[in-house]
């Protein structure tokens, strides 16, 4: 896995604005940037203009807003409830042909939920959007999605650090995910020569990778806290408990009812449906982000000046961003994470107005001289498997210096074990991921 190097601590949702120096991008398809590329003038401008849009949207919120995501709410529930009666059903049907008929119908709807949970719902009203409705349950504190990962873990790693420190390297662990090298600013290792494959593995199990991402990062984070062990703890502890809920629900408790009130094979479909409809549903949203993140144009920063305005964070947002163009359902469906420009210069603004909002963003990226990187998915979805084939293949710089190395090592360098500060596993658990061992080191 990739590991970068950890240069933040965890004191403000919000960094300091002042300012940032015009810095030309490195040339190419794929392009990084050391700083703003508007001067402070134009910046400061373009921020009185966002934030005039963005205050318009915000006044106009109301009941039309929290009677729309009560029915997304609503729509999930029923879906999911309709959907397990399906699968279940499927399993006492006679007919092959009804059999499968109304198991990819259970399926596919289950998909639907589990999507909507995850996309509109989940991840909108977890980053406070609906915070104003003061709703007992549709708000930032006390939802949580239907996913392994808890909702305090993505909030740190999503809510915050991405957020916050969107497409900077080292700060930003979103770039890549540890895993997948999608910049010409992490240094090229043999594993890299896999990245597509990394990436299929990252597509089936998002769910899982989200899951433990905060806990990487964090043990970085806090590596010089004295709180470190506390902290850990806590967060996965986390972790297993919503894991065993999860799991628990769909694979044994849900599958286990089924089987006990309508027979074994209502069991084997209701339990085959649930796999499949959270693969889909992992499928499905990693696409989403992956589309939103590292098309071509999508820039890469190498730092964070410590004096970066609000101006200068809306142009890093944009210039980090993509939308993908689709229909009202397509755009539902990725919790309008489709508009993610939109999305990243108003995180806390109901998703449900981007479409509305974007001719008035993109001409205000137009009167700025900034990119508004949109196109349909299949156009993006292209530039991102051709980003990541990319750079799975060294520089010629790159590798001479791989070779260098190798040639460097002494011939017996590589039966060598180096010690690690890493926790000591034993039996099986030592060949599971690190991220993994870390965990379970410290839910003990």
């Amino acid at each position: 896995m990739r590991l970068l190097p950890s240069m933040f601590t965890a004191q403000s949702a919000v960094p300091t604005f002042s300012g940032l120096t015009t810095v030309p991008p490195k040339q190419g398809l794929y392009p990084t940037l050391s700083g703003s590329q508007l001067s402070k003038a134009r910046t400061e401008a373009l921020a009185a203009e966002l934030n005039t849009l963005y205050q318009s949207v915000m006044d106009s919120l109301g009941a039309e807003d929290a009677r729309y995501i009560q029915r997304v709410y609503t729509t999930v529930v029923y879906s999911e409830v309709l959907a397990r009666g399906l699968l279940a059903v499927a399993g006492r049907l006679s007919s092959r042909r009804r059999i499968v008929a109304t198991w990819l119908l259970g399926t596919s709807l289950l998909s639907f939920s589990k999507i909507l949970n995850n996309m509109e719902l989940g991840h909108n009203v977890m980053h406070g959007q609906y915070d104003w409705m003061q709703h007992p349950h549709l708000n930032s504190k006390q939802f949580d999605w239907d996913i392994v990962c808890p909702a305090p873990l993505w909030q740190h790693s999503h809510n915050y650090l991405h957020h916050t420190y969107t497409n900077i390297v080292g700060r930003d662990h979103d770039v890549g995910y540890h895993l997948i090298r999608v910049t010409d600013e992490q240094p090229w290792v043999p594993e890299d020569r896999y990245n597509l494959l990394s990436t299929a593995g990252l597509a089936l199990g998002f769910e899982w990778a989200v899951a433990f991402h905060d806990i990487q990062i964090s043990t970085d984070e806090y590596a010089d806290s004295p709180d470190l062990h506390n902290i850990m703890q806590q967060k996965s502890r986390a972790l297993f408990a919503k894991i065993g809920r999860q799991v628990g629900k769909d694979y044994i408790a849900l599958p286990a009812l089924a089987a006990v009130t309508m027979g074994r094979r209502s069991g084997i479909s209701t339990l085959s449906g649930n796999f499949t409809a959270n693969i889909a549903r992992n499928i499905w949203t990693w696409a989403v982000i992956f589309c939103g993140h590292f098309t071509e144009q999508a820039h890469i920063y190498t730092h964070l000046d410590a004096n970066e305005s609000k101006g200068d964070w809306y142009v890093r947002q944009i210039l980090g961003s993509s939308n993908i163009q689709g229909s009202k359902w397509f755009h539902l469906l990725t919790g309008n994470l489709s508009h993610q420009i939109e999305h990243h210069i108003f995180p806390d603004m109901p998703a449900r107005h981007y479409a509305r909002i974007a001719p008035q963003v993109q001409a205000i990226c137009q009167k700025y001289g900034l990119s508004y990187n949109t196109g349909r998915f299949g156009r993006q979805f292209k530039q991102v498997i051709g980003r990541i084939k990319h750079f799975s293949k060294p520089s010629a710089e790159e590798w001479q210096a791989h070779l260098q190395a190798q040639s460097n090592l002494p011939a017996h360098a590589n039966n060598v074990v180096e010690p690690k500060d890493e926790p000591l596993m034993r039996g099986l658990s030592k060949y599971l991921p690190p991220v993994v061992q870390n965990a379970l080191f410290y839910a003990k």
